[in-house]
């Protein structure tokens, strides 16, 4: 018996890569593991491999602004943050646990952190997966940006999952985030 099973990824529409110019040669393997999502999306960045694995550069999009005293952060769906993720929003700044996500509204999943990050954000602004270390001046990237993903394709979480992935390539309306694209200095976006 066959089954054909159809998805679209109304999220992102089409690939918002333009040119594909220099991968990493044989593709690489994803850490699925990390991941909440069930798609991983064309443009996605992802880390050096280590250990012969990948690890998607999470970061979540803040949808309403947020204080500097906050300890509820309002992101849109479809980050891959899962409760005890550290989160960061300004490179050396405060790096602070995930101690809950709601997701009971349909427009937004709300973070609840331990302790605030200590500056105020407004929705376009976000966060970042930071390293395992808490502190005020602990805000650092857990995995470094290093390709972006150049394929999107469904993520099922008993398989290796193996992607192209491209360390220069030229895009348009990737929605990276600001230290993300600083990091990723051979991906132009447009």
């Amino acid at each position: 018996m066959m089954t054909v099973k159809k998805r679209k990824d109304s999220a992102l529409g089409k690939s918002p890569i333009v040119h594909k110019i220099a991968d990493i040669r044989g593709g690489v393997s994803v850490d699925v593991s990390e991941l909440t999502q069930d798609y991983l999306a064309a443009g996605t960045p992802i880390s050096k491999p280590a250990s012969g694995k990948c690890h998607v550069v999470k970061y979540a999009i803040l949808q309403a602004n947020a204080a500097n005293d906050a300890t509820t952060l309002k992101v849109l769906k479809g980050h891959n943050f899962k409760v005890g993720d550290k989160v960061f929003a300004v490179k050396g700044g405060k790096n602070y646990g995930i101690s809950a996500i709601d997701t009971s509204n349909s427009a937004y999943d709300e973070f609840t952190i331990g302790t605030t990050l200590g500056v105020a954000l407004t929705a376009g602004d976000a966060i970042y997966q930071g390293v395992a270390t808490t502190g005020a001046t602990a805000g650092a990237f857990l995995y470094e940006p290093f390709a972006i993903v150049g394929t999107g394709d469904v993520v099922k979480s008993d398989t290796n999952f193996i992607t192209d992935a491209w360390i220069h390539a030229v895009t348009c309306g990737n929605p990276l985030p600001k230290l993300i694209a600083e990091a990723l200095k051979n991906v132009s976006n447009y």
